[in-house]
């Protein structure tokens, strides 16, 4: 190829990836990508139910000796009452993904700097929660035949989770940690943050992931010992994800010496 035609590929090249960042694509296809692989790796362990049924007793007995096993309690709550069971079963379905996705794209269009920590936040602790799925298979409480719970999603409502538990890509035994409550925590901090000037928007960021634990418990979809933990790999995400943000300017500056020194 010609001198010429290379440097003309390379400006259209530029061009087009300049095209990707500007209009997003590229950050939608990356992410994308991630959640891909973040499922389906979920999804390779889904045929431990001895050990995930065994893991899930451990957890029961954990609670009770620290004192904190009130899901059944928590449920009561609700199970009489047909319009919070429907509550709890939208804050559950709606405010995970679809959330997550809404919220993404504010953050991208008006606070791209708390948008791209809040992405390496969301991977890093996606990758960290996909190993404990893979090395500690543990059953939520609705799959647990006799310890009294009851499956508010698949009794009350049509849409749910579990009713893809048939597919590749979704694990019911994945219940450690609950990225559900941890996600919904760093949005629900991150929203707060950059709404920090409207006392509204503070109070729905932090009563955001409030109304996430009451419902990953009520439903049965989680104890409390697995949004604890949760919180706690969201946490480590986000510090790896300030890591990457601190590590970037010496980087960079790493890089422009170098190509300075190539061009010397």
């Amino acid at each position: 190829m010609a001198p010429a035609d290379m440097d003309a590929s390379r400006r259209r090249a530029l061009r087009a990836w300049r095209f990707l960042q500007r209009t997003g694509l590229w950050e939608a296809v990356v992410v994308a990508l991630a959640f891909l692989v973040y499922f389906f790796i979920r999804g390779a362990v889904v045929d431990r139910a001895g050990e995930a049924l065994s893991n899930a007793l451990d957890l029961i007995a954990l609670e009770r000796a620290l004192g904190i096993y009130h899901e059944l309690e928590w449920q009561s709550w609700i199970i009489d009452e047909y319009w919070a069971i429907r509550v709890m079963n939208w804050i559950y379905f709606w405010g995970h993904l679809p959330m997550v996705i809404l919220l993404a794209v504010y953050l991208w269009i008006r606070h791209r700097s708390t948008y791209t920590l809040a992405r390496n936040a969301f991977l890093a602790s996606g990758a960290i929660g996909v190993v404990i799925y893979a090395f500690y298979p543990v059953a939520p409480p609705r799959l647990i035949p006799f310890a009294g719970y009851v499956d508010t999603m698949a009794v009350f409502d049509r849409v749910g989770y579990q009713a893809q538990e048939a597919q590749a890509f979704v694990n019911p035994y994945a219940a450690v940690p609950s990225l559900h409550f941890g996600w919904s925590m760093l949005l629900g901090f991150m929203v707060a943050w950059v709404g920090r000037g409207r006392l509204s928007v503070v109070v729905a960021g932090l009563l955001w992931p409030v109304a996430m634990l009451f419902s990953v418990v009520m439903t049965a979809n989680h104890f409390i010992v697995d949004a604890i933990a949760g919180a706690a790999v969201s946490l480590a995400g986000l510090a790896i994800a300030e890591g990457i943000r601190r590590a970037q300017p010496e980087a960079l500056r790493r890089l422009r010496a170098i190509a300075a020194r190539g061009r010397g």
